[in-house]
């Protein structure tokens, strides 16, 4: 038995389907199991929990062999990287020990690091450091900026209103990979015992602009490639306003700044020639996106979101 939390978000819709599909018993914790129902396939199980909440997480984990963690508290709404992406997998992480789980897969983000300035880069590496030091058998996973996320944000203003909006100049290349293919390295870590005790750095094949990107969401749906571009000044002073009030909104304008000025890139070529049997996807391959994509299925993640 598989137990996935964070299993309605746009990584963890795809790959409770995908685990399903391929004989996998799977069974999603959630604060809400009705409403997740919507977004994960029949035959798989639900048990009401919260990571945030210890005391909630001993009867999700009864029978388990491997805990999949995709949580994330980033974006908005959302209870912040500390409480979720740090504290809520640790609450994971040790209620997994207790239950005498086999293997534990976290789902961190491609740069964490303890000294990070982003928040959600920062809890991700400390709770990567809390699995390694669990006595657990773990995999690591650090995907690059979810490609369906990031091209739903920007088609979704581009075809309602024939704009899409771009943060900041737009001319930073960004590596995106979509989750379609982080899901199937998920399950080949699964599967293959020698990936255990593993970081694993993924990406996708290619590195694009948010102007390309645009650029290609209005070739695949016959509109005009317009785009209106947020300063950068602004999104500053933006996220300086919103902190006190509206922490989650900030973040992620934060993380927008971090997308328009940072080293945002990936060389896909040794993960290319390690994992031959997954074939990494481009932008083209995703597109057209269903209507609504951006806000599907619940926070963003990592903007690996």
């Amino acid at each position: 038995m598989i137990l996935l939390a964070g299993g309605t978000g746009h990584l963890g819709a795809t790959l409770s389907n995908l685990l399903a599909a391929h004989g996998h018993r799977v069974r999603v914790l959630s604060r809400d199991p009705s409403r997740a129902r919507a977004h994960v396939p029949a035959g798989v199980e639900f048990v009401a929990g919260d990571v945030r909440v210890a005391s909630t997480l001993e009867p999700a984990l009864a029978g388990v062999e491997t805990v999949i963690s995709a949580v994330t508290g980033f974006g908005p709404g959302g209870s912040g990287p500390g409480q979720v992406d740090l504290r809520g997998n640790q609450n994971l992480i040790a209620a997994a020990v207790a239950a005498g789980v086999e293997h534990f897969i976290l789902v961190s983000i491609h740069g964490a690091s303890p000294d990070h300035p982003m928040e959600l880069y920062r809890a991700k590496f400390m709770a990567e450091e809390t699995l390694r030091e669990s006595g657990l058998e773990w995999t690591v996973i650090r995907p690059t900026v979810f490609m369906e996320l990031w091209a739903g944000i920007v088609g979704d203003s581009l075809i309602k209103s024939g704009s899409a909006t771009v943060f900041g100049q737009g001319e930073n290349p960004i590596n995106f990979v979509s989750v379609r293919d982080v899901a199937r390295f998920i399950e080949l870590c699964v599967a293959d015992r020698r990936l255990r005790g593993t970081t694993l750095e993924i990406g996708g094949p290619e590195n694009l602009t948010l102007n390309g990107v645009v650029e290609l969401i209005a070739a695949s749906s016959g509109r005009e490639p317009k785009a209106r571009h947020i300063p950068l000044t602004a999104l500053r002073l933006g996220a300086a306003l919103m902190r006190p009030v509206r922490p989650d909104l900030a973040g992620l304008v934060q993380a927008s700044i971090r997308m328009d000025t940072t080293d945002m890139t990936f060389d896909a070529t040794k993960l290319n020639a390690r994992f031959p049997q997954v074939q990494l996807s481009r932008l083209a391959d995703v597109l057209p996106l269903p209507s609504g994509a951006a806000s599907q299925g619940g926070q963003p993640h990592g903007f690996a979101l």
